[in-house]
């Protein structure tokens, strides 16, 4: 299925393009295009770097969709791509919105579009009815319907977030970065926390999993888990018997699948017209 992806071209006004595509997050940006997969937090050389990639490191044209769920680096990385020649920036959304075959949204008023996202790589990877858990800042549990409707779900702080919380909110508990635990009940702040977090997280996981399950009323349903934080979250579900499959990059694997599926008119009327600085 990636192969197929990666060899996408499209032709817009006589010039061939590959399809790549950007995901700007809470608190990294990820650049998916061919066999590339890159990842940079929002430090001071993220739009350095996003520059440098597309300025020096490609060999060709790119259609570059972009979705966002952090509206502050929005503008920025569309400025930092539209000064390099040769490249156009879509807006992810409005593809998405022009290609509803690929997944209804007619049950839901409003979700993150990352959501959404995720949910279309994973139809690439498994079958429906199913559900896609992703792990990062927040924690978002989705649902698909048989006949690819977007259901909804739940939205919990993931790890890194709830220890941040507890940092801030709490003066004995310095602030830390998230590990696995390697014990259920810790001898310390430390140990105490990592265990608490992870039976918070995986608990929530595997509570909305049961509930939506008994729901829609489908057993064993496919659960396609992505996100920087899924590796104690798969763990978890594989030793509990579900039906889990790891895929690490399902929100940009649905950008380039709309990219490859777009007409042309709706590829044009997507591209981001120029920001000025």
């Amino acid at each position: 299925m990636m192969a197929t992806l990666s060899d996408t071209s499209i032709e817009l006004n006589n010039v061939t393009y590959g399809i790549a595509a950007i995901d700007v997050g809470n608190s990294r940006v990820k650049i998916h295009h061919d066999d590339v997969h890159l990842s940079f937090p929002y430090d001071k050389e993220w739009k350095k770097n996003v520059q440098l990639h597309f300025r020096d490191n490609v060999s060709k044209r790119y259609l570059i969709g972009l979705s966002s769920v952090n509206h502050k680096q929005t503008t920025a990385i569309v400025k930092v791509l539209q000064r390099i020649p040769g490249h156009h920036v879509l807006n992810a959304h409005t593809l998405l919105m022009r290609n509803q075959s690929e997944l209804s949204l007619e049950e839901i008023e409003n979700a993150g579009i990352d959501r959404m996202l995720g949910t279309i790589g994973a139809l690439a990877r498994a079958s429906a009815p199913l559900l896609t858990i992703d792990c990062g800042t927040a924690v978002t549990v989705n649902a698909v319907s048989a006949s690819k409707h977007f259901l909804g779900g739940v939205i919990f702080a993931g790890f890194s977030t709830q220890l941040f919380g507890l940092a801030k909110q709490t003066a004995a508990i310095p602030e830390m970065t998230y590990t696995p635990p390697t014990r259920t009940i810790g001898i310390n702040t430390a140990q105490c926390l990592m265990s608490g977090i992870t039976a918070s997280v995986v608990g929530g996981v595997h509570h909305a999993i049961t509930q939506f399950t008994e729901e829609m009323g489908v057993k064993n349903l496919p659960v396609v888990v992505t996100g920087g934080e899924s590796a104690p979250v798969v763990e978890a579900l594989k030793l509990s018997g579900m039906n889990v499959q790891h895929h690490p990059h399902i929100v940009t694997e649905g950008i380039l699948i709309l990219l490859s599926k777009a007409t042309i008119e709706n590829i044009q009327d997507s591209i981001i017209g120029k920001i000025l600085s």
